[in-house]
């Protein structure tokens, strides 16, 4: 940053010229953080029913999601069935518009005699 902006900036910067806070407000913050900091009480998780069976459902899904990601990853990984010698697939979809594309894949990579020039 330049020293012209920082100037500049320091300059704008509306607290810069007043005092900061007197001994007594410092003394008066100090004591309302000490006294609401003294009344926070610690849950025990042994005294609470309802806290221990939040924790035990929490575990409970995070075992569940993991179980449920790890099938999908593994159907995603299983392997590719190679198609039997001369065996015709089929792929067929259809567009937006209602147009049905069908495609006939063959195992043997060639065209039919009829196409072939």
């Amino acid at each position: 940053m330049s020293e012209h902006l920082k100037d500049q900036l320091r300059a704008a910067d509306p607290l810069a010229h007043e005092s900061g806070l007197s001994d007594a407000e410092v003394d008066a913050m100090r004591r309302a953080i000490t006294a609401e900091a003294s009344g926070v009480r610690r849950v025990e998780w042994r005294s609470r029913p309802a806290a221990l069976v939040a924790a035990t459902a929490a575990v409970a899904v995070t075992v569940a999601a993991g179980t449920f990601i790890r099938a999908l990853f593994e159907a995603a990984h299983e392997p590719v069935v190679q198609p039997q010698a001369h065996e015709q697939r089929e792929l067929q979809f259809e567009t937006p518009g209602g147009t049905r594309v069908v495609w006939v894949l063959s195992s043997q990579f060639d065209l039919p005699e009829d196409r072939q020039q």
